[in-house]
């Protein structure tokens, strides 16, 4: 994806204390994280044509992993334009823990009070991996 923004509507601008933290869903593993889920399918003895362990509505491991990466410039866009959003932050490798606080200025910190349930594919790779809550925001989008 590439994108173009005037130079007076870059973002982050103004957020501060008191704005709403908002997340939207992930499509799955995408990018980040890779070299870990190869290691995992290795060590559990996992193909990418093996049965999908985390979703019975895949054919395959493989057909699961692949797809397609959202981009959420759809879901953004209009809020963008209707000067709703103060910040954006892309959450990749690194994950929460990492790009979350560079989205935001000196003096701002975010704080998350819920969570949705962590998809099946994380709860498959924090099992397989024994990887802490905290490593799991490290590496993955967590989706």
């Amino acid at each position: 994806a590439v994108g173009a923004v005037h130079r007076d509507r870059v973002l982050p601008a103004g957020v501060g204390a008191g704005d709403v933290l908002l997340g939207l869903s992930s499509s799955g593993v995408h990018s980040n994280g890779f070299s870990l889920v190869r290691k995992l399918l290795e060590k559990e003895g996992i193909g990418y044509d093996s049965e999908c362990p985390w979703d019975s509505d895949a054919k395959t491991v493989g057909e699961s992993l692949l797809t397609p990466t959202k981009i959420y410039v759809k879901s953004c866009l209009p809020l963008i334009q209707g000067g709703m959003l103060n910040g954006l932050a892309h959450i990749t490798g690194g994950g929460l823990l990492e790009n979350l606080p560079r989205s935001l200025p000196t003096g701002v910190v975010a704080e998350i009070t819920g969570h949705p349930p962590l998809p099946a594919v994380f709860r498959w790779m924090k099992k397989a991996s024994g990887l802490d809550d905290a490593e799991m925001l490290r590496t993955f989008n967590c989706g």
